[in-house]
């Protein structure tokens, strides 16, 4: 991922530069290196302290493609997925009459476990 400075750090995360400073100080976040040679902290290393970041991450000069610059995608690779979206629909369904009917199941078992009341002699053959 991309390597920022502290005061970009600071401001993706919410956090002030001294506690993105302290974070380094005491070994919580680690810093890298970027490509020109100066240190900074990497995002992955940001986002595994302080989970989701608040603000967008920033795209670098060489990730940025616009969408006229995306190569088209081939009309296979589209059904294919079309279809693998389709599948997962269906099997997210079958999940879900499955956990329907495990519970149903267990209610059942419940129901075959439980222990009547003691048999009185009257009632035996």
């Amino acid at each position: 991922m991309a390597v920022v400075s502290i005061s970009e750090a600071a401001r993706l995360t919410g956090k002030s530069r001294k506690t993105i400073q302290r974070y380094v100080a005491d070994g919580r976040i680690s810093m890298s290196q970027h490509v020109a040679g100066s240190k900074g902290i990497d995002i992955a290393e940001l986002i595994r302290v302080f989970g989701d970041l608040s603000q967008p991450i920033p795209a670098l000069s060489h990730e940025t493609v616009s969408q006229a610059d995306a190569p088209p995608v081939p009309p296979d690779v589209a059904a294919t997925l079309a279809q693998l979206q389709a599948e997962n629909a269906l099997l997210k369904a079958q999940l879900e009459a499955k956990d329907a009917n495990l519970a149903d199941l267990r209610q059942s078992l419940r129901l075959l476990e439980h222990v009547p009341a003691k048999r009185r002699w009257w009632f035996l053959k």
